[in-house]
């Protein structure tokens, strides 16, 4: 009788000591409800995603110029203090624009969050607001083109469209045929289509298409297969929401955004002038091959290819 109450005490006093450990661990981590990231303690956020793409932090060469045609950012979130913004609202011109939707948000802070909790990509950078999706991530044809037409005009470098209509359209391939004319390189997503085709503009042959895969570089089962320029993380991505907080991101709207910021740091840090007709030549110094090019395309796009080639190699010989 006593051995088992002895047996009993000891039990509990190790499910105790297994309790406190769990208290201790989870005090100092990231707490994920859903798609909400709550950070307990004031520390950064590990996401797997810019360890492998890497980040450019120079100063030196003129701003780079970003349009990101989405839903709209939160530039009030503490990511985005003191970066430089402009905006334009497609939807109802004169209107200031609100991320009611969330996704635009999530892109900016792959791009260009300044570090405090999550980091982007670079911080040398002009971001142009450019809202074509309304509250529910749905956006018309007419209202994209208007924004591509405003980016134009403003002589950007890069126009960001991280998402996709499921068919040609005249107008689109028009507005964008005129964006590349002028220079302009041009990201956007594969699609998350399953597997099958690649989505609007995406599908357009000077338009960089770009794919996703999961941290251990397999191809998102989301993702667009097919006519794919190059990929990039887009799993379980950790970015700024548009609540001023931090939530889990996946599909290939948010590997586009990697790849913009990828572009744009090799812009940054470049002598030339590189634009749509020559940056592939340039881009080649700087990808990594992972697959079937329909599924990849010609690989990762990273700014960390020694260390990504250097992990791709220990995995061969696990």
């Amino acid at each position: 009788m006593i051995k088992n109450i002895k047996n009993l005490l000891l039990l509990f006093l190790v499910l105790f000591i297994i309790i406190l450990t769990i208290i201790l661990v989870r005090n100092n981590s990231i707490d994920i409800v859903g798609n909400e990231v709550t950070t307990i303690k004031k520390q950064k956020i590990d996401n797997w995603a810019i360890n492998l793409v890497g980040s450019n932090s120079t100063m030196d060469a003129d701003p780079i110029k970003i349009a990101i045609l989405d839903s709209g950012i939160n530039k009030t979130h503490k990511e985005f203090e003191g970066l430089s913004f402009k905006e334009y609202n497609a939807i109802t011109p004169g209107d200031n624009i609100k991320d009611e939707f969330g996704h635009g948000t999530a892109v900016a802070g792959i791009i260009a969050a300044k570090g405090i909790e999550v980091t982007g990509i670079l911080d040398n950078v002009i971001l142009y607001d450019v809202k074509v999706l309304d509250e529910k991530g749905r956006g018309k044809v007419e209202d994209v083109v208007k924004g591509i037409e405003w980016s134009i005009e403003q002589e950007v470098d890069i126009i960001n469209i991280s998402f996709g209509f499921s068919s040609d359209k005249v107008e689109l391939k028009s507005v964008i045929n005129k964006a590349i004319e002028q220079g302009i390189i041009i990201t956007a997503a594969a699609g998350n289509t399953l597997g099958l085709t690649i989505d609007y503009p995406a599908q357009y042959n000077d338009v960089l298409s770009i794919s996703s895969f999961d941290e251990n570089f397999k191809l998102d089962p989301l993702s667009g297969v097919g006519k794919v320029d190059y990929s990039a993380p887009g799993v379980e991505i950790i970015s700024t929401d548009n609540k001023g907080s931090y939530s889990t991101f996946s599909g290939t709207s948010f590997a586009t955004a990697y790849a913009t910021g990828v572009i744009a740091a090799i812009l940054n840090e470049s002598d030339s002038n590189y634009n749509a007709n020559t940056i592939k030549e340039k881009l080649s110094n700087y990808v990594v091959k992972l697959g079937e090019k329909e599924h990849f395309g010609e690989g990762f796009l990273t700014l960390r290819k020694e260390k990504v080639e250097e992990i791709l190699n220990e995995k061969e010989f696990d």
